[in-house]
């Protein structure tokens, strides 16, 4: 009898092959052909996830390329307005002095942190749902820091007007110090920015179609492969930034550097294929899927096959898109605007057909009003969803599409001539409901993650606890209501 064993890697490629027979052990090695990324295992095993490609998602090296060079051509830049920053703090300068230089240095710093504190608050919970979009704002906004660091050693000769009421002690002029101070900011919301989209793709990264990725292996390799960039942008900056002697020259260097990092950072957002819906992403497959939804029966799975997967989403997906914003997603025309999460109260005082509409969705766990502004046609649509105790991702998302179905409706007249808002809200809910749980089936057959909540940015105002019990109260105008 003969036993053969054998060795696999990571990844699955058999690397050795025992057999046993005749009371003695016969090994043979297999080794990859020299053309295939494998073989240069040093590389991979020190910047690549352990078990690439399986570990990680399909878009991972895209990312990552594309990344690695946005990082570098910022590190160049960074060098050059650093070299104008530090001659923004007196260097090289015979009347500035070191403690000038630290009352300017503990200015800015005081800048940045109170930003950082005023970002995270408003843009914390907006970071995970639009990740793409607050990754490539981030390197906008540090672009936008760069360029005042470059041009801070100008501001001094710019004439201005007006006498400036405050002053810094030393040399700096009060442009230069607010130019400072702003850049400073700038940071701060790029840190902010960047440090919650990042955890949020790398989560995306770490969760391949099969199997399990390692989070914690995933960001020790990204910061691996930083820190030889930067340590390549500080060796080649070294020598390239003593040869920028003059404005023009370093002007056409620092433009070509910040174009070509947002450039390569652009690309690498618009290949990240995320898997969970948020509101654009959500409103864009429920358009898609209503459009097909009654095509003829031999091509409607198909055609929803080919046009609902995360990649082909991806690619209809704007990377700026304004929060709450209703589009069609077949027309990309603009039908209103949705707020998740709204207090009942806002609605509750000019609200009509406030018991007709409780008794719509009294099965739901969730409320859809119209915003009172918004009812005359001739303005702009306005919807909000209120959502009630124990909602679920699922229930956000068919209040979404829900939303989405009403736009289309109201934008298109499509409700027999009929003008009220119940009507229309009876009608929509009417279609969503038949056909929600064939899209959910169909999207989480083709790999969608649908309990991610990543439609509402914050917690909801309030939650609506029940309706369900009516109660006849006679009110007393003697009585005090508390």
């Amino acid at each position: 009898m003969t036993i053969t064993i054998l060795e696999r890697d990571e990844v699955g490629h058999v690397q050795k092959t025992y057999l046993w027979g005749s009371n003695r052990v016969v090994q043979r090695h297999h080794l990859t052909k020299p053309i295939d990324i494998h073989s240069f295992k040093v590389l991979t095993n020190i910047f690549l996830p352990s078990g690439y490609p399986a570990s990680v998602s399909p878009d991972y090296l895209h990312y990552q390329i594309y990344n690695s060079l946005q990082a570098f051509c910022s590190s160049l830049a960074g060098l050059i307005a650093s070299r104008a920053t530090l001659e923004g703090f007196g260097v090289g300068n015979a009347s500035a002095s070191a403690t000038h230089a630290l009352l300017l240095t503990v200015l800015q710093d005081a800048f940045s942190r109170l930003t950082t504190i005023v970002a995270a608050y408003y843009i914390g919970t907006s970071l995970f749902p639009e990740a793409k979009t607050y990754r490539l704002l981030a390197d906008i906004l540090n672009d936008a820091a760069i360029t005042l660091d470059a041009l801070s050693p100008l501001l001094d000769s710019v004439y201005i007007p007006f006498d400036v009421p405050w002053s810094f002690p030393g040399s700096a002029s009060g442009l230069r110090i607010a130019a400072l101070c702003l850049s400073g900011s700038l940071r701060a919301l790029c840190g902010v920015a960047a440090g919650g989209s990042k955890s949020a793709l790398t989560l995306h990264f770490a969760t391949p179609e099969k199997g399990v990725g390692d989070l914690g292996e995933i960001n020790a390799k990204d910061a691996s492969k930083e820190t030889v960039l930067s340590l390549f942008g500080m060796l080649l900056g070294s020598l390239l930034v003593p040869q920028l002697t003059t404005l023009r020259s370093t002007c056409t260097v620092l433009s070509l550097l910040l174009v070509c990092h947002l450039a390569a950072n652009y690309t690498a957002v618009r290949g990240v294929v995320l898997r969970s819906l948020n509101k654009q992403r959500a409103g864009i497959a429920w358009t898609l899927y209503r459009a097909n939804a009654f095509a003829s029966p031999d091509c409607r799975n198909g055609i929803i096959a080919e046009t609902l997967t995360p990649k082909a989403i991806a690619s209809r997906e704007r990377i700026f898109e304004w929060p709450g914003l209703l589009r069609n997603g077949c027309t990309d025309k603009v039908m209103g605007h949705c707020t998740i999460g709204s207090s009942f109260s806002t609605v509750l005082p000019d609200y009509a057909n406030c018991e007709s509409l409780l008794r719509v969705f009294r099965s739901e766990r969730y409320l859809l009003c119209f915003d009172p502004r918004s009812v005359p046609r001739s303005t702009r649509l306005r919807l909000h969803i209120c959502l009630k105790e124990g909602h679920t991702p699922l229930d956000q998302l068919k209040a979404w599409v829900h939303s989405e179905e009403i736009g289309r409706v109201w934008a298109e007249h499509l409700v027999d001539g009929k003008d009220e808002p119940h009507a229309v809200i009876e009608a929509t809910y009417q279609v969503v409901n038949g056909h929600f749980a064939a899209f959910v089936e169909h999207m989480r057959d083709l790999g969608w993650n649908l309990d991610e909540g990543a439609l509402m940015t914050g917690t909801p105002k309030a939650v609506f606890v029940s309706a369900d019990e009516v109660v006849d109260v006679t009110f007393d105008p003697e009585k005090k209501y508390i």
